[in-house]
């Protein structure tokens, strides 16, 4: 069954699914993304929606157990990347996994993500709200270094005001203007932005890990003239933005870093014997530098010129 109403630019959908096949076209209209369920033959959801071109806000009621993924493909085909979702459960946990970070939401708390990556996403038999913001607002807004992915406590305090107003602008469902639902969609989003900032705080493990992850790419496609920041991004499936911020966060800077990465590899071919004849022009060639700016490159960082760094390790090799 579906049904919906339109009130000026305000949008209301009420959709309720007896088959997977049903739910799944209805959920890939939202994002894209394939649908595992537990058991198929049983299944029956409902959605609701109201939404403008800047603000949405679902509620879903399912009676089973499903798995949702990202895919590459997806992500690049439609990268999701204008919107925060904030997803506060009723019944039943929330959970979604990029990489190796999982953040697990239950009744009292709300995930905060943007589905710019590949990702999974586990979702029990439960209920729940899913309110789209803005996410120029939010970064704006919020210091966020890397993809945002934030568990909010909504049980006491600010967080508990978001959830009313949350719950209350549902409640409102097929009866706000598109007025109305602008003002409390922008109240809610301040509140939201408020809660981040005092509870985003990347762990030194995760940035540690975003940096190791960008210095492999950098040192595999030395020379190959792909070595640009949104290059690097965009083979990662991140944003040129995440990549500088997490950066930023770990201390060091991508131009640095693609620096860094690129006199290692030089560095490692002059050591190498059996290329003591390549001459360093040639070298520096292999790893896309000008001979000259190699030099000085080379002597600013190790302090000896690429034929004195040659010399000596080629010395030191026959000596041992």
């Amino acid at each position: 069954m579906r049904r919906a109403i339109g009130v000026g630019r305000m949008r209301y959908h009420d959709w309720t699914a007896y088959d997977v096949a049903t739910f799944t076209d209805l959920v890939y209209g939202f994002l894209p993304m394939d649908q595992h369920y537990l058991n198929p033959g049983r299944w029956q959801a409902s959605i609701k929606v109201q939404e403008t071109s800047t603000y949405r806000l679902a509620h879903w009621r399912q009676l089973g157990d499903r798995t949702a993924y990202r895919t590459p493909s997806q992500v690049r085909d439609f990268p999701g990347d204008e919107h925060y979702w904030v997803v506060l459960p009723r019944s039943g946990a929330y959970a979604t996994r990029h990489g190796e970070t999982v953040v697990r939401a239950e009744p009292g708390y709300a995930s905060v993500m943007v589905m710019d990556e590949p990702c999974w996403l586990s979702i029990p038999r439960s209920e729940a709200l899913a309110l789209q913001v803005p996410r120029a607002v939010i970064d704006r807004n919020v210091r966020s270094e890397g993809p945002l992915r934030a568990l909010l406590d909504l049980r006491s305090g600010l967080g508990r005001i978001v959830d009313t107003m949350v719950t209350a602008l549902h409640t409102a469902h097929g009866e706000l203007p598109d007025r109305d639902f602008h003002a409390v969609g922008d109240r809610v989003t301040e509140l939201l932005c408020m809660l981040l900032v005092g509870d985003i705080r990347p762990s030194a493990r995760h940035l540690d890990e975003v940096a190791a992850t960008v210095r492999r790419y950098v040192r595999e496609h030395v020379g190959t003239g792909r070595l640009g920041l949104t290059d690097a991004a965009r083979a990662l499936r991140w944003s040129p933005r995440q990549v500088r911020l997490a950066l930023q966060q770990s201390g060091t800077t991508y131009r640095d870093l693609r620096r860094d990465e690129t006199l290692r590899v030089a560095r490692d071919l002059l050591a190498d014997p059996a290329r003591a004849d390549v001459p360093v022009a040639e070298v520096a060639d292999r790893v896309g530098l000008a001979p000259a700016c190699f030099s000085a490159a080379f002597k600013d960082r190790y302090g000896e010129s690429p034929r004195e760094f040659r010399r000596r390790r080629l010395a030191d090799d026959a000596e041992s």
